[in-house]
């Protein structure tokens, strides 16, 4: 006998499911698969999870970045020699204790930035 399973290869569900059931999960109903096929959509939902996964992680790492409060660029450095505790940009050369945690707020800043950039030209 074939397995029957949910058949959306974005859902978590992968356990086998009575004929004609819907998933839990999504809702969709159950449909039978070959063994090969069955197979092939097992893997497909395991990739799904993992690229899920990959975003969550990129997104976390994205948060924990430093931004430059002024231009909202990626590109600050702490000067070690200097002091640790005052950063400087690479773009517009800001020198200051503070950064900006969080591509959100950043992505305004620096929308702002070029903005008023663009006006003093």
């Amino acid at each position: 006998m074939s397995p029957w399973t949910c058949p959306n290869t974005e859902c978590e569900y992968n356990k086998q499911l009575p004929p004609s059931q819907r998933c839990p999960l999504c809702n969709e109903t159950a449909q039978e698969f070959k063994s090969k096929d069955f197979g092939s959509l097992l893997e497909a939902k395991r990739n799904f999870k993992r690229l899920k996964e990959n975003r969550k992680k990129h997104k976390r790492d994205l948060e924990k970045a430093k931004y430059c409060p002024k231009c909202g660029s990626p590109e600050v450095n702490f000067l070690v020699y200097y002091s640790p505790s005052i950063w400087k940009c690479l773009n517009c050369g800001y020198e200051g204790v503070f950064v900006v945690e969080g591509n959100e707020f950043a992505a305004k800043i620096r929308k702002r930035y070029l903005e008023t950039d663009e006006k003093k030209t």
